[in-house]
């Protein structure tokens, strides 16, 4: 039968719009049900299919808020606002995003990526009042857990047997990955765990705990499982990020927990400021010393952390050029993270 020229037009049509899709490599997985945003708009998380014997979990960054002064200010994600398809097609892709970089040690890897739109570091489930600096009454959707948990359900639906599971991220992604990777580690019994946090070194004040848990709800994400994080044995006050990491790490002696910081982090030193509520001379040097300390805190107790501490004030290292040029005393962190990958021991860097 022969076309007629508004068949081919359909046809043709059909065609070109078809074609994005058919192209694009990052699929948008739109939930709906309890997930949303801090101000309500909706979520989304994204996938880039892989070898799936391999998987990649990362929690995006994007600040964190806790207070009424600190939640009114711009300093974390109200939005998921990145989409890596666009950037992939704008060429914005880097550090481990770069799958055409024959030195990125994740390129293969099915990638789960979890953005971060509810300032509680994706532990939250709680829509919380605050008030204001003019004494206005607002809510916050801190609903980081429930985000999450339908991202990792698509993950055990979709990658149910992986051999390698990596979770990852940068900022309050980091955090993300510390906390999640314990019920990760769970859900994939029968694969080697490598947890990756990229600029989080958990710097605050004594107590500071106390005041996030009592403002999220973080019980959804928590791992109670572990009998020296249940909550009911956890005074939030006295809770430290190497306490966390120790409890971790014992509980999953095959895991490996890994963290990425530079000594001077301008962003981490600009919370940690924001947590305790004052500003004084010695706050770089301050905050520098007690990263270094937590970090061997949590290297003296536990033989399967290694950490990488780079000169410089950079925050974030995965998502930038930097993670293949970052080097210190001869050693490239992308390299540093080939071998921790691979099962070996990258040593610890400093």
């Amino acid at each position: 039968m022969k076309a007629t020229k508004s068949t081919l037009a359909i046809l043709a049509a059909a065609l070109l719009g078809a074609a994005p899709q058919a192209l694009a490599q990052w699929e948008t997985v739109v939930p709906g049900g309890d997930t949303i945003c801090s101000d309500g708009s909706p979520y989304r998380f994204f996938v880039h299919r892989g070898d799936p014997s391999r998987l990649l979990i990362e929690f995006e960054g994007g600040g964190a808020c806790w207070n009424g002064e600190t939640c009114e200010q711009d300093v974390y994600n109200r939005v998921v606002a990145t989409d890596p398809e666009t950037a992939r097609q704008t060429g914005q892709l880097q550090g481990i995003y770069d799958r055409t970089n024959a030195e990125n040690p994740l390129k293969d890897f099915t990638h789960v990526y979890i953005p971060y739109c509810t300032g509680d570091l994706h532990w939250g489930n709680a829509a919380t009042t605050y008030t204001g600096f003019a004494g206005n009454a607002y809510v916050i959707q801190h609903k980081g857990a429930v985000n999450a948990t339908t991202a990792l359900n698509w993950a055990g639906a979709n990658v149910p047997a992986p051999a390698e599971v990596v979770v990852a991220g940068c900022s309050a992604g980091g955090y993300g990955a510390a906390l999640w990777s314990a019920k990760i580690a769970r859900a994939y019994p029968g694969a080697r765990m490598v947890e990756l946090a990229d600029s989080a070194a958990g710097v605050v004040p004594e107590g500071f705990f106390a005041t996030p848990f009592a403002s999220w709800n973080v019980k959804d994400a928590w791992p109670d499982f572990i009998p020296d994080l249940a909550l009911d044995r956890v005074d939030p006050a006295s809770l430290t990020l190497p306490k966390l990491y120790t409890s971790v790490a014992g509980f999953y002696p095959t895991a490996s927990l890994s963290q990425f910081n530079t000594r001077t982090d301008s962003v981490q030193i600009f919370f940690y400021v924001l947590s305790k509520g004052s500003i004084l001379p010695g706050d770089i040097s301050d905050w520098s010393a007690k990263m270094v300390a937590n970090v061997d805190e949590i290297t003296a107790q536990s033989p399967n952390f290694r950490a990488y501490l780079a000169p410089g004030t950079e925050h974030c290292v995965i998502n930038r050029p930097s993670f293949y040029t970052q080097s210190v005393s001869g050693k490239k962190f992308s390299d540093w993270v080939r071998t921790l990958l691979a099962g070996g021991d990258p040593g610890q860097v400093r």
